[in-house]
This record gives C-alpha cells, sequence and structure tokens, in this order.
C-alpha cells in the first residue's frame, strides 16, 4: 500500500528556541511499514510545505496523521481533507489517544491509533488489505453502526524488537547544539510519575520500558556515520535508572562516541548521584532539562511533583561543578497559586541562574490528571491555546489577562537581567514569548 504520515506544524517552545527535531514517532511507523513493504512518504509541515487545501490525497491508499493538543486543529482539517477524496485517515497521537470517541464521532478519520502505532498500524493495515470488517486488534479504535468500538492498546515490551526510525530526510534539519549538527533519539519509554499535568504516563504508561545499551550504543554510531555530532536524548526520564546511565555513559566513552549531548530529568534524582553527574558529563552531557515547576512547595504538591523547591540549588551546584547547563521549567498559574507564588517562583528562576528558562502557563492537556479535574471550567474551545503560553480555564484567582501579563513578566525579569540579555539577546526573548501561531485553517 501507498502511505502518506503527516506531522502537522508545531510552532511550539523547540521551534521557537531554533530546535526543531525529526518526528521521531512517525519515523518509528515509517521504518515499521517499510518492513512490511508498504511504499511510505512521511512530510514533517515544521521544515517542508504540505498545501493541504490543494493536495491530491488520492494518490495514497492510506493517510496517517500524528498530532498533539495544539496542533489538533490543522491535523483535523488534513484529515477532512483528504476523507472527502475518499483516502483512508488514520489519526494517532497523545490528543487522539485521549479524544478518539468525540473524532470518530464527529466522523473527522476513519480510524484512531490509542498509544504506540509502530505495531498496530501494520496490522491494522493487514486487516484492512483483508477488506475485513470487523477489527479485533489492541490499540485500534473505530465507528460501526453509530458505535465507537475500542480496544485497549498494549505496550510494546521488547523496544529492540522496533526498528530504527526513518531518517531518510533528516537532512531538512538544521538544527544544532553546542556547535554541532544535532538530532534526536530515545532510549526508553514511559513514566512511573502522575504528575497532574503531564499525559506522557497515561499515553506511554507508568511502567518504564528501556532499550538495551547495545541497541542504543548501535543508533549512537549509525547516528555518527551520518555526521551527527550532537544529540538529544527525548527520554521523558532519562537519570531514573542511574546504574544504567552510567553503562551507557562508560560505553559512549569507550566507543569514543565524542557526543555532545542534553536530556531531560528531575532534581530530585541528581541528589546524592554525583557519580552518576560526573560521568554524564564525561561522556559529553552539557545540559539538562530540568522541571523545578515553582518555589512553592504547596504548588509542587498540587503538581504531584513529589519534592521540595530548597533542593534546587544543591542540584544546580552540583551540575555546575561539573559543567552541566541548566534548562530550568516553570509552570505558574496552579489553583493554589496568587500572585505572591508567582513572583517568589519568578525570583527563584532568577536566583538559579539557568542558561535557559522556561516558563509555561498551567494547562489541562487532555489525557490528563489535571484534564478531568477542570473538563467543567474549561473557558478556551480553540486547541491552538494550548500551548502553555494561555490560561485556558476558569481559575480560582486570575483573570487570563492577569495571568498572560504575569507570565510576560516572568519571562522579561529573566532575560533581561544582565547574564541573559547579552547572552541571548532580546529578540530571542520576544521569540519565546510572542511566537506567530502560523496556522492557515
Amino acid at each position: 500500500m501507498k502511505i502518506l504520515l503527516v506531522n502537522p506544524y508545531s510552532g511550539g517552545y523547540y521551534y521557537r528556541l531554533g530546535a526543531v527535531y525529526p518526528p521521531l514517532g512517525l519515523m518509528y511507523i515509517s521504518s515499521s511499514l517499510k518492513q512490511k513493504g508498504h511504499k511510505v512518504e512521511l512530510i514533517d509541515m515544521n521544515v517542508e510545505k504540505l498545501l493541504w487545501k490543494t493536495f491530491n490525497f488520492r494518490e495514497y491508499d492510506v493517510i496517517g496523521i500524528s498530532t498533539d493538543t495544539v496542533r489538533f486543529p490543522i491535523a483535523k482539517e488534513i484529515a477532512k481533507r483528504a476523507k472527502s477524496q475518499g483516502v483512508t485517515v488514520i489519526i494517532g497521537g497523545p490528543h487522539a489517544t485521549a479524544f478518539h470517541k468525540e473524532i470518530l464521532r464527529e466522523e473527522i478519520c476513519d480510524y484512531v491509533i490509542l498509544g504506540e502505532g509502530e505495531k498496530t498500524l501494520p496490522s491494522l493495515l493487514e486487516v484492512l488489505k483483508a477488506r475485513e470488517r470487523n477489527i479485533f486488534l489492541p490499540g485500534v479504535a473505530y465507528l460501526k453502526d453509530g458505535e465507537v468500538i475500542a480496544h485497549s492498546p498494549s505496550f510494546i515490551e521488547n523496544l529492540d524488537e522496533i526498528s530504527f526510525p526513518d531518517r531518510s530526510k533528516v537532512n531538512l534539519y538544521r538544527t544544532k547544539f553546542a556547535g554541532r549538527k544535532a538530532t534526536s533519539l530515545i532510549t526508553s519509554r514511559g513514566c512511573p510519575f502522575n504528575c497532574e499535568f503531564c499525559s506522557a504516563s497515561q499515553f506511554m504508561g507508568r511502567k518504564i520500558r528501556w532499550r538495551s545499551i547495545e541497541n542504543v550504543i548501535e543508533e549512537l554510531e549509525l547516528l555518527k556515520r551520518m555526521g551527527y555530532g550532537s544529540v538529544i536524548f527525548f527520554d521523558d526520564n532519562f537519570t531514573i535508572n542511574p546504574k544504567r546511565v552510567m553503562r551507557l555513559c562508560e560505553t559512549m566513552i569507550e566507543r569514543n562516541l565524542g557526543f555532545k549531548w542534553w536530556a531531560f530529568s528531575r532534581a530530585d534524582e541528581l541528589l546524592e548521584k554525583e557519580d552518576m553527574v560526573e560521568a554524564m558529563a564525561k561522556a559529553g552531557c552539557k545540559m539538562l532539562f530540568i522541571g523545578f515547576e515553582s518555589a512553592s512547595n504547596e504548588v509542587l504538591e498540587e503538581y504531584g511533583k513529589d519534592m521540595k523547591s530548597e533542593i534546587a540549588f544543591e542540584v544546580v551546584k552540583i551540575l555546575k561543578k561539573y559543567k552541566i547547563d541548566i534548562f530550568a521549567s516553570f509552570v505558574i498559574g496552579a489553583l493554589r497559586e496568587t500572585k505572591e507564588t508567582i513572583e517568589k517562583t519568578i525570583k527563584f528562576a532568577k536566583k538559579l541562574k539557568a542558561s535557559i528558562v522556561q516558563f509555561s502557563i498551567l494547562t489541562p492537556y487532555p489525557g490528563t490528571a489535571l484534564f478531568e479535574k477542570l473538563k467543567r471550567k474549561i473557558l478556551e474551545k480553540d486547541w491552538r491555546r494550548y500551548d502553555g503560553t494561555h490560561l485556558v480555564f476558569k481559575h480560582p484567582s486570575f483573570s487570563q489577562k492577569e495571568l498572560r501579563k504575569l507570565f510576560i513578566k516572568a519571562y522579561y525579569s529573566v532575560y533581561t537581567s544582565p547574564r541573559l540579555i547579552f547572552r541571548r539577546g532580546i529578540p530571542f526573548l520576544f521569540r519565546l514569548i510572542f511566537h506567530k501561531e502560523a496556522y492557515s485553517l
């Protein structure tokens, strides 16, 4: 079969930073489909144009679209256009998984893939090729006689079984890190934590599944041969298993890979783990993304972070000792939040002296515990505004305008400090806050 996979335009935080990474999820699926003999084309709208209003989707047997919440409006329009031309349309991704019933009842697409798609989508295509009407596949949802039929997804236990992502179009990406050509990969899936505002544990499961060290090293060696000098590990939580991290780092050093890299971590996982931090630094780690979230312990408790804000300075001290930069993330607008706690968080962020600071407004994404708590208080029906820069629910203490002002103040306070204004510049600040919402619906 001839398949078109589409990654709708994002315009999110990393895009604004100039860090556009390939869509690993669709690239994994592309590899899985090609293994089964399908002809696959992948279009990433972050780096390629897709004039979907006039595009001839009839050239393909199936259109597959991946979407999170903020990209759903454009994903929906692409799906409707393709479906109007008589093409089978399949949607997947976090938003589609959370809202599959509504999406199917609106007849936006023919099928929704729930959760991971590397095994589910090829199996579904085999069933469609055989013209089976009744589908009994884990992770597939569809509409039959007006009723939504949904089979619970099953997670892939052995990640080594999955082919490496299809990198046939990676030359379209120009992202650099530490002055080197950069790309992304993952070494694990799942997250055991249950932060109220995060959908990672719902979409990928709370049980962590790891690739073997040998399998990860094999992909890193492939990336090195392709000319990459930097990577980002996109695991939801890279440092949760210190022994594994150290084994990976030791093997990277033994193989003389020489990558500069960054990853996602939690502050409490770095405390009393200086041996791990040292190993990471020796293996080329130059930055860690850490969700400090708030200076208020009461707010951290509300978020379900299960840690105290005071540990941040000790963690930063350890990282700076080994010359690892900090990408610090904060979320403002908790239900218990006051103007005073937000001001405290802004001062806290400045004191940390991180290389990059990200502020987000608390957003109830579909599929999260927060969404279930607040779904009757949702003010905003436009999914494009679920980008972490807008208040989308009725807050007990702030109006949308008030919280937006505090959000802008947070960025302005941090990035106009002498330390960062010369390093990042005013244009960088404006790009973060006032990015253009480039959706053409």
